[in-house]
C-alpha cells in the first residue's frame, strides 16, 4: 500500500494528495512503523534525510492529530533550522496553523466534543498528545482497546500494566509514582495509560 492510499483511509482524497505534495516538495519520506510502546510518531532529521514516523495501529482521529504535530515539527526545522527549542512557541504556532490550513477542524467535527478538545488543546500544544489526559481520554473511545485509566483509580490500588502488576502510590502533575510488586522498584508512569484493575 502507497503512503497516499494509507493516507486516503483516513482523509478524503484531495486532503490526501496535499499532503503528500507537501511532503514531497519538503524532500521528507512519511513512514507508518509498527507500535511503539513510547511514542506515537516521530520526526527525525539526519542530515539531508528528513523524516516523520507515525505509528499504523492508531485510530483515524489520533493519526491525523498525531501527523499534523509532526509536519509542525518538520515546518519548524525548514523555517529555523535546529536553532528553535523543539516545542517551542514556533513549533506550537505551526502546529495551530497547519491544523487549519489543512482543514483538520472539518475531520474532528464528525465529532463535536472531540472536536471542542483538540481545539482547547490547540491554544497551547504539548509535547505529546499523551501528556493530556483530556485529549487522551477524548481519543481512546475510538482504539479498539480496554482499561482504565490509571489517573481513576485510587491511591494504593494494585494493577496490571505491560504484564507486570504495580501498586499506585503517588499522583504528581502527568506521571503516576508506582510501586512493582515483582521486583519491589518504583516507576513513574502516564497518568493516561489504560491499566487493568487487578484483584
Amino acid at each position: 500500500m502507497s503512503i497516499l492510499e494509507y493516507l486516503e483511509k483516513h482523509l478524503p482524497n484531495h486532503k490526501a494528495s496535499s499532503i503528500v505534495q507537501y511532503l514531497a516538495e519538503a524532500k521528507c519520506e512519511l513512514k507508518i512503523t509498527k507500535p511503539r510502546k513510547t511514542k506515537r510518531g516521530d520526526f527525525r532529521q539526519s542530515g539531508n534525510n528528513l523524516s516523520i514516523s507515525i505509528n499504523h495501529d492508531t485510530n483515524s482521529f489520533r493519526f491525523l492529530f498525531t501527523l499534523v504535530h509532526e509536519i509542525a515539527h518538520l515546518k519548524t526545522f525548514l523555517d529555523n533550522g535546529n536553532r528553535v527549542k523543539p516545542h517551542g512557541i514556533e513549533w506550537k504556532q505551526n502546529f495551530q496553523e497547519l491544523f487549519y490550513e489543512l482543514k483538520m477542524e472539518e475531520e474532528f467535527a464528525k465529532d463535536q466534543g472531540l472536536l471542542l478538545v483538540v481545539i482547547s488543546e490547540l491554544k497551547a500544544p504539548k509535547a505529546c498528545s499523551g501528556v493530556n489526559l483530556d485529549v487522551e481520554k477524548a481519543f481512546t473511545p475510538y482504539d479498539d482497546v480496554s482499561g482504565i485509566y490509571l489517573d481513576e483509580l485510587p491511591l494504593g490500588e494494585t494493577f496490571i500494566f505491560r504484564g507486570h502488576r504495580y501498586q499506585k502510590l503517588e499522583t504528581r502533575r502527568t506521571r503516576v509514582m508506582c510501586l512493582n510488586l515483582t521486583n519491589k522498584r518504583k516507576y513513574t508512569i502516564n497518568k493516561a495509560a489504560l491499566v487493568e484493575a487487578s484483584e
